[in-house]
């Protein structure tokens, strides 16, 4: 048998040289994420391995979710639940920061109603919520869907600390006419007949004078006309609001 030239036996030839390109092993495929010591995952940025770490919701947005769930509880009349969430969303706004809200009750509402969380408070005469709910934001001129505001409510169901508290506000204007027909908190109040009316009728004309008793309202009747007749004649010295053009009138 003849030799296989370069004289080995069944030789192939010289080796092939290896690329130096293929004598590096591959690198493990970098992981697109980490875990932290707790157990979550972190996503990792491309290129420098960084962890990209998720920035947590700003404060602004928390409270938001805080006040809309109080409005939420105002609806249930869940008022327990109202006087915890609203101290945990004072704390908040108390801890400041760069992207706390101060005023985080404001625009908060219903939009089937109308209805505000101030509102609601005032209905239920829940005068200890009502002064926080107008320092957080509570927007004491805002209508509900019947054109009624929190001094009207508050006027509608003789609710007379809560009257007395808001006409101390500044915003709340005692002439602001609601409802369909138009009408002023001393229309309301004159209408309702109850025990504590005259108070709050008192209250009303200190804060908007006698003119008034002058301001009728959208659709005035006969029926309108009298309780503003009843509005109107309470004896001054019974509203604190002596007249220099009017004389007591003398017993008979």
């Amino acid at each position: 048998m003849s030799q296989a030239p370069g004289g080995k036996k069944g030789g192939k030839g010289p080796p092939k040289k290896v690329p130096d390109e293929d004598k590096i092993a591959p690198k493990a495929e970098e992981k697109d994420e980490t875990s932290s010591n707790n157990g979550d995952k972190k996503e990792v940025k491309e290129g420098n391995g960084m962890v990209d770490v998720p920035k947590p919701p700003s404060a602004g947005i928390n409270m938001r979710e805080v006040a809309a769930k109080i409005l939420v509880l105002a609806q249930k009349t869940e008022w327990p639940a109202v006087e915890q969430t609203l101290k945990a969303l004072e704390k908040l706004v108390a801890a400041g920061g760069e992207d706390t809200v101060s005023v985080p009750m404001a625009g908060i509402i219903d939009p089937t109603t109308g209805m505000t969380p101030l509102m609601y408070a005032v209905k239920d005469n829940r005068t200890s919520f009502v002064e926080r709910l107008i320092e957080l934001g509570s927007d004491v001129g805002a209508r509900n869907n019947d054109n009624y505001n929190v001094l009207h409510i508050s006027a509608m169901y003789s609710r007379e600390d809560i009257v007395k508290l808001l006409l101390s506000k500044r915003g709340v204007d005692p002439f602001a006419t609601g409802g369909s027909r138009q009408q002023t908190a001393v229309h309301l109040v004159a209408s309702r007949q109850t025990g504590t009316a005259t108070s709050i009728l008192r209250a009303l004309l200190t804060a908007a004078g006698k003119d008034i008793r002058l301001k009728t309202d959208g659709v005035i009747n006969r029926t309108d006309a009298a309780l503003m007749t009843i509005a109107c004649n309470i004896p001054h010295h019974l509203l604190a609001l002596p007249s220099a053009t009017e004389s007591p009138k003398q017993n008979m």
